[in-house]
Formats: C-alpha cells, sequence, structure tokens
C-alpha cells in the first residue's frame, strides 16, 4: 500500500500531529521581520526534542526536502515565531 503525505499550514505555533510520525519536508515564508520554525518531538511543545530548525530574513522563503523522511516518535509539533510567518509542513 502507497504511503499518502499530507499538508499542514500553520501561520502559529501548534500541533502538526498528535502521534508518531515522518516529515518529508518544510517550507517557512517570513512576514515583515526574521522568522523560523523548530519542528519538536512532541504533541504540546513541551518537549527539548528538537529535531529541526528552519530560518528565513524577512519577506523571504526556506524550503527543507529531506531524500529521506525525518521520524518523530512521540509527535509533530512546529513552535513558530516572527511577524506574520507561513509554515507548511509535509507528514505522514
Amino acid at each position: 500500500m502507497p504511503h499518502v503525505a499530507k499538508i499542514k499550514r500553520l501561520t502559529a505555533s501548534g500541533a502538526i500531529k498528535a502521534s508518531k510520525g515522518l516529515v518529508y519536508g518544510v517550507t517557512l515564508a517570513a512576514g515583515s521581520d526574521a522568522a523560523t520554525v523548530t519542528l519538536e518531538n512532541s504533541t504540546d511543545g513541551s518537549g527539548s526534542d528538537d529535531l529541526l530548525e528552519l530560518a528565513a530574513v524577512a519577506n523571504s522563503s526556506e524550503v527543507a526536502m529531506f531524500p529521506a523522511p525525518v521520524w518523530f516518535t512521540t509527535g509533530i509539533y512546529a513552535n513558530i515565531t516572527g511577524t506574520a510567518p507561513a509554515v507548511s509542513v509535509l507528514y505522514e
């Protein structure tokens, strides 16, 4: 059976998935100032197991795509900073 990835779009910190999963890629579009997104191996952002961080300067975008997916054993939570950023996470 083929794998089916989903896309979750966020403009503020929040859960991507409340259980274990795989991340295939992340895009970050910064607003009027610099922005970051940190993907945590957590369901609610309370952990300290950061598996990915992506940063973009004001009014620019950054993309991270992985040749092999990144495994999150607890959950996938996005901690987002900046003014009016947009984040998309391709996950399963």
